[in-house]
């Protein structure tokens, strides 16, 4: 099968997600090609798939363009997956194009449900959008009633499939990079985009309750920020934990990133609101127990006393309380790291590779219609 994965992220979960289906995909057989953005971070890993770098997201690329649209009619794709919900209308103004050009099916994997900044047209546009595609993947159960009564999915024609290690590529392609954590510290790691949906406030505000228990407990904040951290970094500095917390605010390198979470002995994800999440998976791929809020899915991978704990949003006792069993006692830990392993082996790119073409050949055994 032919088969265009559209990515115009560069970089970030969204990214790694389709590079590992596209291998695997590859791996079955499959001809399989990406369109991309400019500064393609995956440029450097090995690949079963043709990559082209063809948006920019400061400037129209019309050179760029034609190739790809020259490609396109060479390629003559059977299917077309579209990745990522944080720009709806220009997802549309992908699928008004290539219908033009190809008789592709057009199937989509949104991965966050809404776009991280909310505008008044997002909704309108992926009610339209939903309408155009064959089929949508889920990575989470609990995103069902969001696409299907929020933005009018047909219920049958949307499959849950969930995220494997998104990052194992980083075990065995790339040298890690030390984050420089002292080595009699207790490392706690929250890590992804800095958003206000992300719960940061309330794991700050648990700190101090942490470093009650455990006084060598250390916190580091990593991830590209899509908001104001001022407020964050004055908190910090208010409750006096300077020497105990760092806030990298800003997106670090691939080796950087292998570097905090083979340091880490507990992963935080203190969500308020959300929908799923690729560091859940890396996580795990790690071998590093979660302590995660019930919200966005979580508690279909987190399981209390497995490979994590499941804690109230927005409680920042019993927040810190889940943190600090798991530093505290080294037995249990060595436990949740087991589990986390064998979480992490459930499910590979493999079996989602498999899923995945099953619905492909489904969606190009249906006659298309005129309007799709």
């Amino acid at each position: 099968m032919r088969i265009l994965f559209i990515a115009p992220a560069p970089r970030a979960g969204t990214l790694q997600y389709t590079h590992n289906l596209a291998n695997a995909l590859g791996d079955r057989g499959h001809e399989v090609a990406l369109a991309t953005g400019l500064d393609f971070e995956l440029k450097d890993f090995p690949r079963h798939y043709r990559a082209m770098e063809v948006f920019d997201r400061y400037r129209p690329r019309p050179i760029r363009l034609l190739q790809f649209l020259r490609f396109i009619l060479a390629f003559r794709p059977q299917v077309v997956h579209l990745q990522g919900a944080q720009h709806p209308a220009l997802y549309l103004a992908f699928w008004c194009g290539l219908r033009a050009a190809t008789s592709a099916r057009f199937v989509y994997s949104p991965h966050d449900v809404l776009p991280n900044k909310l505008r008044g047209y997002h909704l309108r546009a992926l009610r339209l959008f939903y309408q155009k595609m064959q089929h949508v993947f889920l990575s989470a159960r609990t995103n069902l009633s969001d696409v299907v009564d929020r933005l009018g999915a047909d219920p049958h024609a949307l499959t849950i499939l969930p995220i494997p290690d998104l990052t194992a590529f980083l075990r065995t392609d790339l040298a890690s990079v030390p984050p420089g954590i002292p080595a009699d510290r207790k490392s706690i790691l929250c890590f992804g985009l800095i958003e206000p949906r992300k719960g940061i406030g309330t794991l700050i505000q648990a700190f101090p309750q942490i470093l009650e228990r455990v006084p060598q407990a250390h916190l580091s904040i990593v991830g590209k920020p899509l908001m104001d951290i001022a407020p964050y970094l004055d908190e910090v500095q208010r409750l006096g934990l300077q020497d105990h917390v760092d806030i990298r605010p800003e997106y670090v390198s691939f080796a950087e990133m292998a570097g905090f979470f083979e340091r880490t002995d507990v992963v935080v994800l203190p969500y308020e609101a959300g929908w799923n999440s690729g560091v859940i998976a890396s996580a795990l791929g790690y071998g590093k127990p979660i302590v995660a809020t019930t919200v966005a899915g979580f508690d279909e991978i987190v399981v209390t006393g497995e490979n994590g704990f499941l804690v109230p949003p927005k409680d920042a006792p019993s927040l810190a309380a889940a943190v600090a069993r798991v530093l505290e006692d080294d037995g249990l830990r060595a436990r949740l790291q087991c589990g986390a392993r064998q979480s992490a082996e459930r499910h590979s790119w493999s079996e989602i590779a498999q899923k995945t073409e099953a619905v492909y050949t489904e969606v190009v055994a249906v006659p298309k219609s005129p309007g799709g």
